[in-house]
Protein backbone atom coordinates (compact mmCIF):
# COMPACT_ATOMS: atom_id res chain seq x y z
CA UNK A 1 0.00 0.00 0.00
CA UNK A 2 1.33 3.58 -1.16
CA UNK A 3 1.51 6.56 1.57
CA UNK A 4 -1.45 8.34 0.06
CA UNK A 5 -0.50 12.06 0.31
CA UNK A 6 -3.83 12.72 1.82
CA UNK A 7 -4.56 14.22 5.23
CA UNK A 8 -8.39 12.76 5.75
CA UNK A 9 -9.14 9.87 3.70
CA UNK A 10 -11.89 9.09 6.23
CA UNK A 11 -13.65 12.08 6.40
CA UNK A 12 -15.53 14.37 4.43
CA UNK A 13 -14.95 18.28 4.17
CA UNK A 14 -18.72 19.89 4.79
CA UNK A 15 -19.41 23.33 6.47
CA UNK A 16 -15.72 24.87 6.84
CA UNK A 17 -14.85 21.16 9.00
CA UNK A 18 -13.78 17.70 8.59
CA UNK A 19 -16.45 15.64 9.48
CA UNK A 20 -16.73 12.00 10.59
CA UNK A 21 -19.02 10.07 8.01
CA UNK A 22 -22.63 8.69 9.17
CA UNK A 23 -21.61 5.00 8.72
CA UNK A 24 -18.43 2.73 8.43
CA UNK A 25 -18.82 2.62 4.86
CA UNK A 26 -15.34 2.76 2.63
CA UNK A 27 -14.60 2.67 -0.83
CA UNK A 28 -10.83 1.02 -1.41
CA UNK A 29 -8.82 3.08 -4.62
CA UNK A 30 -6.50 0.56 -6.53
CA UNK A 31 -3.40 1.32 -8.09
CA UNK A 32 -4.04 -0.10 -11.55
CA UNK A 33 -1.08 -0.42 -12.19
CA UNK A 34 -0.51 -3.17 -9.46
CA UNK A 35 -3.50 -3.83 -8.17
CA UNK A 36 -2.78 -2.85 -4.62
CA UNK A 37 -4.48 -0.72 -2.04
CA UNK A 38 -3.58 2.55 -2.71
CA UNK A 39 -6.13 4.59 -0.28
CA UNK A 40 -9.36 3.75 1.40
CA UNK A 41 -11.81 6.91 1.78
CA UNK A 42 -15.50 7.27 3.65
CA UNK A 43 -18.12 6.30 1.40
CA UNK A 44 -21.31 8.55 2.09
CA UNK A 45 -24.67 7.86 2.09
CA UNK A 46 -27.89 10.04 1.65
CA UNK A 47 -27.56 11.45 4.87
CA UNK A 48 -23.86 12.79 4.29
CA UNK A 49 -25.39 14.17 1.41
CA UNK A 50 -28.43 15.87 2.41
CA UNK A 51 -25.47 17.19 5.09
CA UNK A 52 -23.24 18.68 2.67
CA UNK A 53 -25.95 20.22 0.65
CA UNK A 54 -27.08 21.62 3.56
CA UNK A 55 -24.14 23.36 4.43
CA UNK A 56 -23.99 24.54 0.74
CA UNK A 57 -27.87 25.51 1.31
CA UNK A 58 -26.85 27.66 4.36
CA UNK A 59 -24.15 29.41 2.71
CA UNK A 60 -26.05 30.57 -0.18
CA UNK A 61 -29.02 32.07 1.53
CA UNK A 62 -27.64 32.86 4.84
CA UNK A 63 -23.67 33.66 4.41
CA UNK A 64 -22.03 36.27 3.32
CA UNK A 65 -20.64 34.54 0.10
CA UNK A 66 -23.34 35.74 -2.27
CA UNK A 67 -23.26 38.93 -1.10
CA UNK A 68 -19.37 39.91 -1.71
CA UNK A 69 -18.10 41.63 -5.07
CA UNK A 70 -16.96 39.78 -7.90
CA UNK A 71 -13.15 40.94 -6.94
CA UNK A 72 -13.67 39.79 -3.38
CA UNK A 73 -14.80 36.06 -4.49
CA UNK A 74 -11.58 36.52 -6.97
CA UNK A 75 -9.27 37.46 -3.98
CA UNK A 76 -10.59 33.60 -3.03
CA UNK A 77 -9.91 31.95 -6.16
CA UNK A 78 -6.51 33.36 -6.33
CA UNK A 79 -5.66 32.26 -3.33
CA UNK A 80 -6.49 28.66 -4.45
CA UNK A 81 -4.79 28.69 -7.72
CA UNK A 82 -2.14 29.44 -5.36
CA UNK A 83 -2.81 26.95 -2.67
CA UNK A 84 -3.00 23.97 -5.29
CA UNK A 85 0.46 25.34 -7.17
CA UNK A 86 1.94 23.94 -3.92
CA UNK A 87 0.44 21.09 -3.63
CA UNK A 88 1.07 19.75 -7.32
CA UNK A 89 3.70 17.32 -6.15
CA UNK A 90 0.56 15.58 -4.48
CA UNK A 91 -1.56 15.89 -7.12
CA UNK A 92 1.13 14.41 -9.27
CA UNK A 93 1.42 11.52 -6.98
CA UNK A 94 -2.14 10.32 -6.40
CA UNK A 95 -3.29 10.78 -10.28
CA UNK A 96 -1.17 8.22 -11.56
CA UNK A 97 -1.82 5.69 -8.39
CA UNK A 98 -5.95 5.97 -9.24
CA UNK A 99 -6.37 5.76 -12.96
CA UNK A 100 -3.23 4.53 -14.42
CA UNK A 101 -2.11 7.98 -15.82
CA UNK A 102 1.89 8.51 -16.84
CA UNK A 103 3.70 10.49 -14.28
CA UNK A 104 5.31 12.88 -16.67
CA UNK A 105 1.69 13.38 -18.23
CA UNK A 106 0.05 13.66 -14.82
CA UNK A 107 2.61 16.66 -14.10
CA UNK A 108 2.39 18.26 -17.27
CA UNK A 109 -1.59 18.12 -16.78
CA UNK A 110 -2.04 19.04 -13.26
CA UNK A 111 0.31 22.10 -13.94
CA UNK A 112 -2.81 23.22 -15.92
CA UNK A 113 -4.94 23.55 -13.31
CA UNK A 114 -4.37 26.33 -11.12
CA UNK A 115 -4.03 28.62 -13.87
CA UNK A 116 -8.31 27.97 -14.65
CA UNK A 117 -8.75 29.62 -10.77
CA UNK A 118 -6.55 32.49 -12.14
CA UNK A 119 -8.53 32.78 -15.16
CA UNK A 120 -12.10 33.03 -13.65
CA UNK A 121 -10.39 35.50 -11.13
CA UNK A 122 -9.43 37.80 -13.92
CA UNK A 123 -13.02 37.67 -15.25
CA UNK A 124 -14.14 39.98 -12.02
CA UNK A 125 -12.69 42.65 -13.75
CA UNK A 126 -13.69 42.03 -17.67
CA UNK A 127 -17.06 40.20 -17.64
CA UNK A 128 -19.91 41.81 -18.26
CA UNK A 129 -21.98 41.06 -15.05
CA UNK A 130 -24.76 43.65 -16.16
CA UNK A 131 -25.79 45.45 -19.45
CA UNK A 132 -27.77 47.96 -20.52
CA UNK A 133 -30.19 46.92 -23.40
CA UNK A 134 -32.19 50.77 -24.89
CA UNK A 135 -35.16 49.23 -26.21
CA UNK A 136 -36.73 52.91 -26.73
CA UNK A 137 -35.93 56.58 -26.57
CA UNK A 138 -37.52 56.64 -23.16
CA UNK A 139 -37.03 53.25 -21.70
CA UNK A 140 -34.17 50.46 -21.57
CA UNK A 141 -33.92 47.09 -20.20
CA UNK A 142 -31.17 46.06 -17.57
CA UNK A 143 -29.52 42.58 -17.88
CA UNK A 144 -27.48 41.15 -14.54
CA UNK A 145 -26.38 38.13 -13.94
CA UNK A 146 -26.71 36.55 -10.48
CA UNK A 147 -25.59 33.41 -8.69
CA UNK A 148 -27.58 30.32 -9.58
CA UNK A 149 -27.40 29.21 -6.11
CA UNK A 150 -26.57 25.51 -4.46
CA UNK A 151 -24.55 24.00 -7.21
CA UNK A 152 -23.94 19.66 -7.33
CA UNK A 153 -20.78 18.71 -9.05
CA UNK A 154 -20.48 15.28 -10.03
CA UNK A 155 -17.11 14.42 -10.90
CA UNK A 156 -15.53 11.92 -13.54
CA UNK A 157 -12.63 9.67 -12.64
CA UNK A 158 -10.25 10.41 -15.79
CA UNK A 159 -9.25 14.03 -14.96
CA UNK A 160 -10.45 14.85 -11.69
CA UNK A 161 -8.51 18.28 -10.65
CA UNK A 162 -9.38 20.06 -13.84
CA UNK A 163 -13.27 18.60 -14.21
CA UNK A 164 -13.41 20.04 -10.84
CA UNK A 165 -11.95 23.57 -11.68
CA UNK A 166 -14.21 23.93 -14.84
CA UNK A 167 -17.06 23.69 -12.59
CA UNK A 168 -15.81 25.26 -9.45
CA UNK A 169 -14.27 28.47 -10.37
CA UNK A 170 -16.91 29.96 -12.65
CA UNK A 171 -19.37 28.81 -9.85
CA UNK A 172 -17.54 30.45 -6.86
CA UNK A 173 -16.97 33.77 -8.84
CA UNK A 174 -20.77 34.07 -9.59
CA UNK A 175 -21.55 33.56 -6.29
CA UNK A 176 -22.49 29.96 -6.24
CA UNK A 177 -21.78 27.95 -2.83
CA UNK A 178 -20.75 23.79 -4.34
CA UNK A 179 -20.64 20.44 -3.13
CA UNK A 180 -18.31 18.05 -4.53
CA UNK A 181 -19.19 14.48 -5.12
CA UNK A 182 -15.94 12.83 -6.43
CA UNK A 183 -15.74 10.48 -8.18
CA UNK A 184 -15.11 6.42 -6.46
CA UNK A 185 -12.12 5.80 -8.11
CA UNK A 186 -10.42 8.50 -8.23
CA UNK A 187 -11.08 11.03 -5.01
CA UNK A 188 -7.84 11.90 -3.79
CA UNK A 189 -7.87 14.91 -5.69
CA UNK A 190 -10.89 15.95 -4.31
CA UNK A 191 -9.75 15.48 -0.86
CA UNK A 192 -6.42 17.77 -1.73
CA UNK A 193 -8.80 20.44 -3.17
CA UNK A 194 -10.19 20.08 0.11
CA UNK A 195 -7.48 20.92 2.23
CA UNK A 196 -6.71 23.75 0.14
CA UNK A 197 -9.98 25.39 0.33
CA UNK A 198 -9.47 24.87 4.14
CA UNK A 199 -5.93 26.79 3.97
CA UNK A 200 -7.77 29.28 1.38
CA UNK A 201 -9.73 30.18 4.37
CA UNK A 202 -13.15 30.39 2.21
CA UNK A 203 -16.58 30.99 4.42
CA UNK A 204 -18.05 27.74 5.61
CA UNK A 205 -20.43 25.72 3.37
CA UNK A 206 -19.17 27.29 0.16
CA UNK A 207 -17.49 24.34 -1.11
CA UNK A 208 -18.03 21.21 0.34
CA UNK A 209 -16.30 17.63 -0.83
CA UNK A 210 -17.85 14.13 -0.12
CA UNK A 211 -16.40 10.95 -1.61
CA UNK A 212 -19.18 8.47 -2.90
CA UNK A 213 -20.67 6.30 -5.29
CA UNK A 214 -23.65 6.19 -7.29
CA UNK A 215 -26.52 5.76 -4.82
CA UNK A 216 -25.28 9.68 -3.14
CA UNK A 217 -25.33 11.19 -6.12
CA UNK A 218 -28.83 9.74 -6.92
CA UNK A 219 -29.27 11.43 -3.37
CA UNK A 220 -27.30 15.05 -4.68
CA UNK A 221 -29.53 14.87 -8.07
CA UNK A 222 -32.70 14.31 -6.57
CA UNK A 223 -32.75 17.05 -3.36
CA UNK A 224 -34.16 20.07 -4.21
CA UNK A 225 -32.02 22.64 -2.30
CA UNK A 226 -29.84 21.71 -5.17
CA UNK A 227 -30.14 24.50 -7.92
CA UNK A 228 -28.03 23.25 -10.60
CA UNK A 229 -26.34 19.79 -11.45
CA UNK A 230 -22.82 19.49 -13.36
CA UNK A 231 -21.66 16.27 -14.40
CA UNK A 232 -18.69 15.82 -16.18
Amino acid sequence: MSAAPIAHPDRFFIGGAWVKPSTADTIAVLAPGTEELFVRVAEAGEADIARAVEAARYAFDEGAWPRLSHRERADYLRAIAEGLATRLDDLSAIWPNEMGILHASARMRIGGVPPVYDYYAGLAETFAFEEVHPSTVAAAGLLVREPVGVVGAIIPWNGPSALIAYKLAPALLAGCTVVIKASPEAPGQALVLAEVIEAAGLPPGVVNVITADRVASEALVRDPRVDKIAFT
